[in-house]
């Protein structure tokens, strides 16, 4: 056999190439690990000895606490270890901490070294901040924190709010807010304050994200700046002061003052390109009517998302379809059904002829059940979308056999369709499908 040549450069060579990588390379590996699996990358090679110490984020998780109290039972036992654990990782941490996520379990009895734990971060220039204290709603947010003047993006779970420092002046340089909390141990209007004014103290705030557990309160929000906003939870009124730059609205909240609050949220909202109505907003609206058309239009509503809403009552309807009719450039549609209730048998809301949807190119339907109002809302959607390209159309699981959804399906069929290229997508299982062509 004669020998085989290889050129040179074709020669395997014994380069490390892991430990040859660029730092940045390197760092984005460490980051995309947890951190206890981040410090097992030192046993590689010299290289990598001590690169976790330098990463500019620490993920200090439910998922990072579970792994220090597995073999420690005892409370005691396990808080000394956490303390100790996070005291090590900070103190041997070398550089920047842009990105900084700690988790307090229920029974951490160490406030001093929590302060002491933000205060170092804090001067280690952290910039994205989470906290998620589990010990309870009566633990108020540690005064620490409001230090971090450098922040941009701030995440607080379980704390309470009850005061502010008297030498806090705000978050200047914040972008993100996303806070879930309890009023409940607290003075209900004196915590609510202390809310709207760390709010108005962030003004270059885009993203607030706010989650309320109990009581219920009034809330007015201001932000020039606010782009993005979601509520979820027990608010009764809702004001948002120069909110002329929101571009994304989700509402998952329980409005009392109806008619009035209504009008206001809405025809404020002339910048807003996806509106989102979730689930509690739904359960507010049943007992009251609605105009058909807002006094002034959505005119640049692109995406609206009506979720859990009730269509087996006339009020819910109603206000879907006046938010269709007064958003001339909605292009997607996403509705999802509530579970259906005893449901009495309301007359059809009459529409006008003149309600035409230019832009409108997609719509998913999820839950339809088949009532009269849902059949309603398609045959109007089929009827005045010139634009339309798809409609996708999932059936409830309560809506009976494949015969009954077969029915339904050949009843959509026959809708008029203002636009000749519209396809419609009936979701069904792979066994409905069976039974249909057996029977038919």
């Amino acid at each position: 056999m004669s020998a085989v040549w290889l050129p040179r450069k074709c020669v395997k060579t014994t380069t490390d190439r892991i430990s040859n990588l660029p730092q940045n390379v390197t760092q984005q590996i460490l980051e995309c690990l947890p951190l206890e699996e981040a410090a097992r990358m030192s046993i590689l090679s010299s290289h990598w000895r001590q690169k976790w110490c330098s990463i500019s984020q620490l993920i200090l998780d439910k998922r990072f606490f579970s792994s220090i109290r597995k073999p420690k039972p005892r409370t005691a036992d396990i808080s000394l270890a956490y303390s100790k654990t996070v005291n090590d990782i900070l103190l041997s941490h070398v550089g920047p901490i842009r990105k900084f996520v700690l988790y307090v379990p229920a029974w951490f009895p160490k406030e001093t070294d929590l302060c002491q734990w933000i205060r170092y971060v804090r001067a280690h220039g952290v910039q994205d901040f989470t906290l998620v204290d589990d010990r309870g709603p009566e633990k108020n947010l540690p005064t620490s924190l409001f230090s971090c003047v450098g922040l941009a993006h701030l995440t607080i779970g379980g704390c309470k709010l009850l005061s502010l420092p008297p030498t806090f002046k705000g978050f200047p340089s914040l972008i993100s807010l996303k806070m879930r909390f309890s009023f409940y141990f607290a003075s209900t209007r004196v915590a609510v304050k202390v809310l709207e004014t760390l709010i108005s103290k962030c003004p270059q705030l885009q993203s607030l994200y706010l989650f309320i557990i109990e009581p219920r309160i009034n809330l007015t929000i201001h932000a020039l700046n606010m782009k993005d906003l979601c509520l979820k939870g027990l608010v009764s009124e809702l004001y948002l002061k120069g909110a002329k730059v929101l571009t994304s609205l989700t509402l998952d909240i329980h409005i009392c003052e109806q008619n009035r609050q209504m009008n206001e949220i809405f025809t404020c909202l002339t910048n807003v390109e996806k509106l989102a109505l979730s689930n509690s907003f739904w359960k507010s609206i049943e007992r009251y009517e609605f105009p058909t058309q807002f006094p002034r239009e959505l005119e640049r509503l692109q995406i609206l998302k009506l979720e859990e809403i009730p269509l087996y009552y006339q009020p819910a309807i109603s206000l879907a379809l006046c938010l269709l009719v007064s958003s001339p450039h909605l292009e997607q549609l996403y509705i999802k059904a509530s579970k259906q209730r005893e449901v009495s048998d309301q007359p059809l809301i009459q529409i006008e002829n003149s309600c035409i949807l230019p832009c409108l190119k997609n719509v998913q339907l999820f839950g339809i059940c088949g009532l009269r109002g849902e059949l309603q809302l398609i045959k109007y959607l089929l009827a005045f979308s010139p634009s339309l390209e798809e409609m996708t159309i999932e059936l409830s699981k309560k809506m009976g056999g494949a015969v009954e959804k077969f029915s339904f399906a050949m009843e959509t069929t026959r809708y008029r369709r203002a636009s000749a290229d519209v396809e419609i997508f009936n979701c069904l299982t792979n066994v409905e499908k069976l039974v249909l062509r057996e029977l038919f």
